[in-house]
């Protein structure tokens, strides 16, 4: 009886199997990927090391910076067997925004995980032999169509691969292995390590070898190898997000559950009215419901798994997001999808359900739904028409309207967090009043690098004006997971954007200006002191500069920058002010001409040219699609359920001599002013949600979301075109529908 109920409207269920499939798939997919970057975390220690040692405060082990020299003290202790040094970066390689590249010693142990399975391994004598020699990752191979003899550019270098390996993570098999010199000299880190791997003579010994690093180097974090992902914030801030997503799908796909329910417990009104007069109790008519509603649930999340996890394969393999998005499949994650299912089942059932047990036999055998006469149909031509009709079922309006409107507000959150991003970047550059700006070509900006002796060449060529660099870089505070720092040098133009509102500026070694937000999020004051990476710097000023990014970080002389970062004579972006205006296209490409390593662009452009913010976008279009879709169904599962309900009505007006392109027209007019309205909900509840968390300290000393009315046109836009593409179908049946057949209509 269950599935017989079900596929009596076999458009509306699979319509609502539909949303439910594609909100799931979401859930799986993001999900898997936040999995996968746990395997990211979980490669420092997957060589079969006990302990793993990184920077403490670091935000991110990327950004863990370790000096050789540090290694070989470690390597001197008794309890030590054995230990290897291991540096990453990225690069752009070959339509790859996000290329990973990890740096080992051919001779240390970490690298025999690395199973060749074509060519040779990477080794000291191969390297030699060959030159620029890499290992490259199976799935990389696969996906570059590259193998063993071919060659790889990376940044400016070309390297031979001499290998091909696996080590079934797919982070690591979707990049390529290097000498560790090799890696240092590409990210401009000389002798240095982003993390240590330690072998111990005997595990019994951890907890003393813990105690004596921490008192020798109490600036490094030793964690167990087993423990490192799970301690990782960044992930727990991805995990929250997945868990985010989930409740929104519950709430979508709930309310479109909810929607088919009702519409199905409308329909069989009488019919449950003749259960109830046969003897079927309250509770055995509730059961029915809730069955029906579990079962399509469940079946929607039966597609949905297999969409995700489609999905994710399909990203795995896209050179664009391959090894980045990579993600993994566990039974905690399908447990979690079957939850959420099954929460969309009870959730969206309930209340039909509660509503069918509650109906009189008398009362439901007298219902006569969906017939209206020639006077409620005359009533129609009256204006507020598609009000009205939307009106008629309010519990279903108000649902899709949850739906639309929860939809268009993520989209608004979304492409503000973008837009605000961009505004931020590209302010850096205009408040340093130049003309051009630089990056290291094909890098990641959080670590992009530039040799200070680039920056003087490009400041001595005819048509530049003046060139200077500053130096970002990262750390975590007691109080803030992410604080900024700026290193600029305290006589350059760069710095005098930053107004001091209290104190002075930057006159020695070891000060720090820290910007208005920051100050309040640290509850610190001029004299007090700061410490970043365990290095005091006193506070001898704050600063206001307009630009949340840099008002919640703070701002020390370069050479500290660079001693504290372990930057030695590097800078991350370099401002390029042009002596003729007219000559600043002429002058761009005559430093990329000299300087290959180096990405110039226009200033007001600077920001949109960068990867990250490409990939960012990319990012946001993708989910913004995705809710989209899910909507565009929602809205479709609506009016197609309208339509049915007013066959009858629509017969009689069809009878009366409206044409068929009336009808369509009406429906469509319909669908559209239920998303017209929904929309505004939304994009008022996205503003104002988004300006609650421009308050917030945390995030105004990080990005300002930035609310521009071409974003508000945009969304408005979009929900034209869910509620033209949503009516679409249903406006069509409804227009097909004749007057006869439609009268007839039960």
């Amino acid at each position: 009886m269950i599935w017989r109920n079900l596929s009596r409207r076999k458009a509306r269920t699979l319509l609502t199997l539909v949303g439910i499939a594609i909100g799931i798939a979401a859930i799986v997919a993001l999900r898997a990927t936040a999995d996968g970057f746990t395997n990211y975390y979980a490669l420092f220690g997957g060589s079969g090391a006990d302990l793993l040692i990184t920077q403490e405060e670091s935000v991110d082990v990327v950004f863990s910076a370790i000096k050789e020299e540090v290694g070989q003290e470690l390597a001197r202790l008794p309890e030590v067997e054995n230990i290897a040094g291991m540096l990453v970066t990225m690069a752009s390689v070959e339509g790859v925004p996000y290329f990973i590249v990890f740096g080992y010693d051919p001779d240390e142990f970490a690298i025999e995980h690395f199973k060749i399975v074509e060519g040779e391994g990477l080794s000291a004598r191969s390297a030699g032999k060959r030159g620029n020699a890499l290992i490259l990752g199976k799935m990389a191979a696969q996906n570059l169509e590259k193998g063993v003899g071919d060659t790889l550019r990376l940044y400016e270098g070309t390297y031979r691969i001499v290998g091909i390996y696996e080590t079934g993570k797919p982070v690591e098999e979707s990049g390529a292995v290097i000498p560790l010199q090799k890696v240092q000299d590409l990210a401009g880190k000389p002798r240095q390590v982003n993390a240590y791997q330690v072998k111990l003579r005997d595990l019994g010994q951890m907890e003393r070898l813990r105690q004596r690093i921490q008192h020798r180097f109490p600036d490094l974090t030793i964690s167990a190898s087993a423990d490192f992902a799970d301690e990782q914030e960044m992930l727990a801030y991805m995990r929250g997000f997945t868990w985010a997503i989930s409740l929104l799908a519950v709430v979508l796909g709930g309310g479109g559950v909810m929607n088919t329910m009702l519409m199905s417990v409308f329909e069989r009104t009488r019919e449950i009215g003749v259960l109830r007069a046969l003897g079927w109790r309250k509770g055995r008519v509730l059961l029915m419901i809730l069955k029906e509603s579990l079962l399509l649930s469940s079946l929607g999340g039966v597609v949905g798994i297999a969409l995700g996890i489609g999905a994710v394969r399909a990203l795995a393999h896209m050179p664009a997001t391959m090894g980045l998005l990579s993600g993994t499949f566990s039974g905690d994650l399908f447990l979690q999808a079957l939850t959420v299912t099954f929460a969309l089942g009870i959730a969206g059932g309930l209340y039909p359900a509660w509503r069918a047990s509650r109906l009189l036999p008398l009362e439901a055998l007298r219902y006569e739904g969906g017939r209206s006469g020639a006077g409620a149909a005359a009533r129609l031509h009256l204006g507020g028409m598609a009000v009205r009709n939307l009106s008629r079922q309010r519990t279903r309006t108000l649902l899709t309207m949850v739906g639309l409107g929860m939809a268009i507000m993520g989209i608004v959150l979304l492409e503000s967090l973008t837009e605000g991003l961009v505004a931020q970047v590209s302010a850096l550059a205009f408040k340093n009043e130049v003309d051009l700006a630089a990056m290291e070509a094909e890098a990641s900006m959080d670590l992009s690098t530039i040799d200070e002796r680039v920056v003087r060449r490009i400041a001595a060529l005819p048509g530049v004006e003046r060139a200077g660099g500053i130096l970002t870089g990262y750390a975590s505070t007691e109080d803030l997971p992410f604080f900024v720092v700026f290193g600029y040098h305290p006589a350059g133009q760069g710095i005098r954007h930053f107004h001091i509102v209290e104190g002075e500026g930057l006159s020695a070694n070891r000060q720090i200006i820290i910007g208005r937000v920051a100050a309040e999020n640290l509850d610190k004051a001029v004299g007090q002191t700061i410490r970043i990476f365990n290095t005091p710097f006193r506070i001898v000023g704050i600063y206001e500069t307009g630009v949340p990014f840099e008002e919640g970080g703070g701002v020390i002389r370069l050479h500290d920058a660079q001693m504290l970062f372990q930057q030695p004579r590097k800078v991350s972006f370099v401002g390029i002010k042009v002596k003729d205006p007219d000559r600043i296209e002429e002058v761009r490409q005559q430093i990329e001409e000299r300087f290959p390593e180096v990405f110039v662009s226009m200033a007001a452009d600077f920001a949109e040219g960068a990867v990250d913010i490409k990939f960012t976008r990319a990012m946001a279009w993708a989910i913004m699609a995705l809710a989209v879709i899910i909507n565009g169904v929602g809205v479709t599962n609506t009016m197609v359920m309208s339509v049915f309900e007013r066959t009858r009505e629509i017969g009689v007006l069809r009878a009366l001599g409206w044409r068929k392109l009336r009808v369509l027209r009406m429906i469509l007019r319909e669908s559209i002013v239920l998303s017209l309205v929904s929309s505004l909900v939304g994009v008022v509840g996205g503003v104002a949600l988004g300006q609650a968390l421009n308050a917030l300290p945390l995030v105004a000393g990080f990005i300002q979301l930035s609310f521009s009315p071409p974003l508000l046109a945009w969304a408005l836009v979009i929900a034209l075109v869910l509620g033209a593409v949503g009516g679409l179908y249903p406006a069509w049946h409804a227009s097909r529908l004749q007057p006869l057949e439609a009268l007839r209509y039960e």
